[in-house]
């Protein structure tokens, strides 16, 4: 399952990368890599919903983390909902140059999410080791004109990616620290994506 969980947050921190790079580059180059990156996310999606399914069927203890893998994944919806969010602000919000502080953000939303997967696969990792994200989103929402349609709009979706990516890191590593979480990594029973969001 941790694995399984690994891959997502990797899929998710690749189709994130390419949404970011449409806002630096202000065009259209990176539609095909947009593309590939929602699928692979929604890919990933379908076959960690399928494991986690499977997981909660399973008889266990009541010491096994059922609630928390659900929780987990009901984050990580929320997390991708906000990036789906800003993917559709670039064709629907007027084009802007994108603010310094834009690529300092992102740069520490995939630090995070590299970070969350390497520790599903055995890497140590603290919270006080990954970026603060919060204090990066108001620096964010300090630069710019903030009636700007465009810095609005990314102003209120990297909010919600804050706080669901912020969420997502305590829950991670909550379940880790608590080592209850399972290591094997259960067969995906999908090779197509779910309808929907990744």
């Amino acid at each position: 399952m941790r694995e399984m969980m690994a891959r997502l947050l990797d899929a998710y921190r690749e189709y994130f990368h390419a949404v970011r790079e449409s806002y630096l580059r202000s065009d259209n180059e990176l539609a095909v890599e947009l593309d590939k990156a929602r699928h692979e996310g929604r890919l990933a999606r379908s076959n960690l919903e399928a494991s986690v399914d499977r997981f909660n069927a399973e008889p266990r203890s009541g010491t096994d983390p059922e609630g928390a893998w659900t929780g987990i994944l009901a984050t990580s919806h929320r997390l991708i909902h906000s990036v789906m969010a800003l993917e559709a602000g670039l064709t629907g919000s007027t084009p802007a140059a994108a603010r310094p502080e834009f690529r300092t953000f992102s740069n520490e939303v995939e630090v995070t999410l590299h970070s969350l997967a390497g520790a599903l696969r055995g890497s140590p990792l603290t919270q006080f080791e990954l970026p603060d994200l919060r204090d990066l989103h108001h620096a964010l929402t300090r630069a710019g004109d903030s009636v700007t349609e465009r810095y609005a709009l990314v102003n209120i979706e990297t909010d919600r990616l804050t706080n669901s990516l912020n969420t997502l890191s305590e829950q991670v590593l909550s379940m880790l620290a608590s080592g209850a979480a399972p290591q094997e990594a259960l067969n995906p029973t999908t090779s197509r994506p779910a309808q929907g969001a990744p």
